[in-house]
C-alpha cells in the first residue's frame, strides 16, 4: 500500500482519489470496480474490530493493481444473526444466551452490525450507482464469513447481475478450505501483522504456556467455527494467534489476488452472454438452499 495516503500517481486504483475523467480512462481499460467490505466487529483483544474490511480492502486493491479496476473506499458494513444452540455450546456457553455473532456475553464492546436488510440496501444501491457509470464487471469482495451476510451478498449479485450488460460477482477476500477459516486466530493475525502491524498487541492475549479461551477473549479456530470445539473450549495450538506469521500474512494476500483475479477474469470472459448461468458460483460455495432461485417455469 502507498506510504502518503494522498499520493495519487498515473497507475491509482481508489475511485475516491480520481476525477471523473481518470475514473472512465480506467473504466475504458478495464470497465471493473470494487466494492470491497466488512463489518465492524470483536476480533479478539489483540485485533482491531476492521480486520474483515481491512482484509476485504487489501485484497481488492492489490487485485486492482494487479489485472486493473477501480476500488471503491471500503464499506464498514455487514450483517450478522442470532447463533443457534448448537453454536452457541461449540463456543462453551450453555446453549441458552442469546449471541448475535461474536458478541460474546463478557467482551468489553460489542460489534456494529447492522440489519440484513438495511445493509444489503446499502449494497445494492452502489451496484447501481455503478452500474449507472458503466462498469461492467462489480465485485464485491467481502471480508466476512457469517452465513446470511454471505448469502444476502450473494443475492445482490445473482439479482443485480444482467447477462450480456453487466455481472456482479460475490467474491471472498479469506480462505475457505475446511479447517481453516477461524476468527482472530493464526492466519488473521498473521495477515494483520504483515499488512497493519501497529494494530496488534499479542501481549493482551494470556501468556503462553496458558491456553485461550473461546469464551473470554472471542477467538476460534477454524475446527471450533465448523462445530468441534476442543474438550476444554480453547484454542488449538497449531492456530494460535501467538504463533502467527508474517509470512503466512503475505501468502494470505497472494492467494486472495489470485483467488479474486481468476473470478474477475471468467466473469469477463462472460458478462456478454446472454445466457449466462448467475448461479454457477453459488453452487460452487454450496449456498444455493439459502436463497430463493427463480422459478424453473419462469
Amino acid at each position: 500500500m502507498s506510504t502518503n495516503p494522498g499520493q495519487v500517481t498515473l497507475s491509482e486504483v481508489r475511485y475516491e482519489l480520481l476525477r471523473p475523467q481518470q475514473i472512465i480512462a480506467a473504466r475504458e481499460k478495464l470497465p471493473v470496480a470494487y466494492i470491497p467490505l466488512g463489518p465492524m466487529e470483536w476480533h479478539g483483544p489483540h485485533l482491531p474490530f476492521g480486520v474483515d474490511m481491512l482484509h476485504a480492502y487489501t485484497v481488492a486493491l492489490e487485485t486492482a493493481r494487479s489485472i486493473g479496476g477501480v476500488v471503491l473506499p471500503p464499506l464498514p458494513l455487514g450483517t450478522e444473526s442470532v447463533l443457534e444452540p448448537d453454536r452457541v455450546m461449540h463456543r462453551g456457553f450453555t446453549s441458552h444466551e442469546r449471541i448475535e455473532g461474536m458478541d460474546f456475553p463478557d467482551l468489553a464492546l460489542p460489534s456494529l452490525y447492522i440489519v440484513e436488510s438495511s445493509f444489503m440496501t446499502i449494497v445494492r444501491e452502489l451496484v447501481r450507482g455503478l452500474k449507472r457509470q458503466m462498469f461492467r464487471i462489480i465485485v464485491i469482495v467481502n471480508g466476512h464469513g457469517a452465513k446470511y451476510h454471505m448469502t444476502g451478498l450473494m443475492r445482490v449479485a445473482v439479482e443485480e447481475s444482467e447477462p450480456g450488460k453487466h455481472a456482479v460477482v460475490h467474491a471472498l477476500a479469506f480462505d475457505i478450505t475446511p479447517g481453516k477459516g477461524g476468527h482472530a486466530e493464526r492466519y488473521e493475525t498473521g495477515f494483520m501483522q504483515a499488512y497493519f502491524p501497529n494494530t496488534v498487541d499479542l501481549y493482551s492475549l494470556p501468556e503462553l504456556p496458558l491456553p485461550i479461551k473461546n469464551m473470554e477473549t472471542g477467538i476460534l479456530d477454524g475446527p471450533t467455527c465448523e462445530g468441534r470445539p476442543t474438550p476444554d473450549f480453547t484454542v488449538r495450538s497449531e492456530q494460535d494467534p501467538r504463533f502467527a506469521k508474517v509470512e503466512e500474512g503475505h501468502q494470505d494476500l497472494a492467494n486472495g489476488v489470485e483467488r479474486v483475479s481468476k473470478q474477475v477474469k471468467e466473469a469477463m470472459r462472460t458478462w456478454q452472454d446472454p445466457k449466462a448461468n448467475l448461479w454457477a458460483p453459488v453452487r460452487v460455495l454450496g449456498f444455493e438452499s439459502y436463497i430463493q432461485q427463480p422459478s424453473e417455469v419462469d
